[in-house]
């Protein structure tokens, strides 16, 4: 592949970053689903964060969150717009996330602000953040010099992973400190 093609490839995976189409919990259907057509939805939903090789979700990973306690059990078959939301939680944060961490976040961290106000904030944080990352990224690809682009691309790839690992920690850093809280028992007086 010529430097040109390179350089306007690396520019198109940039495009749906910078607009993501993340619903909110108001656009999430009102009306409870079967498996199938969750699946169909979460994939339209999560196309984003598909790498076209694995599934985001099948039928058998939402029954195993089911027996982790990560979503509730269906209702009659059929899952709510609290089950979307949980789902889509754990999808977009299931590559970065323990399974622990993510049970206290959709779990007990969801109930301090209300799963409603929490999906949003993580949909409108993701969104803000994948917007940031590809302007910045399109003027990290627009400076790289024509004949070092291969060398280039692959430093930003690496900036890229480096600071996703940085966000990670500290995710798992405070997620882990809010856990210890939680569980630690209540202080008593001094004597």
């Amino acid at each position: 592949m010529d430097n040109s093609t390179l350089c306007q490839k690396a520019l198109e995976g940039l495009d749906g970053l910078e607009a993501p189409q993340l619903p909110s919990w108001e656009s999430l259907p009102q009306l409870d689903l079967y498996m199938d057509q969750v699946i169909v939805l979460m994939e339209r939903y999560l196309a984003l964060f598909s790498d076209g090789k694995d599934k985001l979700i099948t039928p058998s990973m939402i029954n195993n969150y089911v027996k982790l306690g990560l979503i509730p059990p269906p209702v009659k078959k059929k899952y709510s717009r609290e089950h979307l939301a949980r789902l889509m939680t754990i999808c977009m944060l299931k590559q970065i996330m323990p399974i622990p961490t993510l049970s206290y976040l959709t779990g007990k961290g969801a109930q301090q602000t209300g799963l409603p106000e929490s999906f949003d904030q993580l949909t409108r944080e993701q969104s803000q953040a994948l917007e940031h990352t590809a302007q910045g990224a399109r003027e990290d690809i627009a400076a790289l010099e024509e004949e070092n682009l291969r060398q280039g691309l692959a430093q930003l790839a690496l900036k890229f992973s480096a600071q996703a690992n940085a966000n990670r920690i500290l995710a798992q850093k405070i997620t882990s400190l809010l856990q210890q809280e939680t569980q630690a028992p209540p202080k008593g007086k001094d004597r």
